[in-house]
């Protein structure tokens, strides 16, 4: 038996075909086709980390925000109280701007009391007509000054009060009486709410020795 000898060219065509090739089952799922992917772990990682470190920088802001915030409550309630005092200190320097006017003049508006009531004392003609004179000016001047907020201390049938009156004698009188005031001797002036003069007056003082009923 004679074996056919080839060369590397002449081999036959069976030869030189290559083998099958690998083929999938048709009734093979797709899983098994699909290629195997490795879980992807680092971007949700970064993604966390960035959620973060922005919730952190919201939180550092807002908190600088309510610290602005503060901060500026706190300055308009100190401007308000500074506008506030400032109003009043320039509303009280404006009303009371005149005091020391007002003190230089109560010497002669004593002086006019003086006048008048010793010219009512005279019945000649000559010292009415300086009585009504002198009258009319005391009058016009209290007008003038009560314009600017100046008036009288009350003291007629009051209780002796020290912060407005000045008590220059002390008389008895009966328990109903005790601590009124009997008698003003000179007249004391507000300028508004602010003392100018005490009034001066005589007070009222019941005997403490004397017994209700006693024999």
């Amino acid at each position: 038996m004679k074996i056919p000898i080839y060369s590397g060219d002449d081999q036959p065509e069976a030869a030189q075909e290559p083998g099958p090739a690998f083929e999938v089952p048709k009734d093979a799922s797709e899983a098994m086709v699909d290629p195997v992917v490795a879980p992807a772990t680092a971007e949700p990682a970064a993604a966390d980390v960035l959620v973060q470190e922005l919730e952190a920088a919201l939180a550092q802001k807002t908190q600088e925000h309510e610290t602005t915030r503060e901060q500026l409550l706190r300055l308009m309630a100190d401007f308000d109280n500074y506008r506030k005092r400032t109003t009043r200190q320039h509303e009280e320097a404006r009303q009371y701007a005149t005091a020391d006017l007002v003190i230089a003049l109560l010497p002669g508006l004593d002086n006019l009391q003086r006048a008048l009531n010793a010219a009512g004392q005279d019945l000649a003609p000559s010292s009415a007509r300086i009585a009504e004179g002198v009258s009319m000016v005391l009058r016009q001047l209290k007008e003038a000054l009560g314009k600017v907020g100046v008036r009288e201390v009350q003291t007629q049938g009051l209780t002796f009060d020290p912060t407005r009156h000045e008590a220059v004698d002390i008389v008895s009188v009966p328990a109903t009486d005790d601590g009124l005031i009997v008698e003003e001797v000179q007249h004391g002036y507000l300028l508004h709410e602010r003392l100018l003069r005490p009034a001066k007056v005589v007070v009222g003082r019941a005997d403490r020795d004397a017994t209700p009923g006693g024999s």
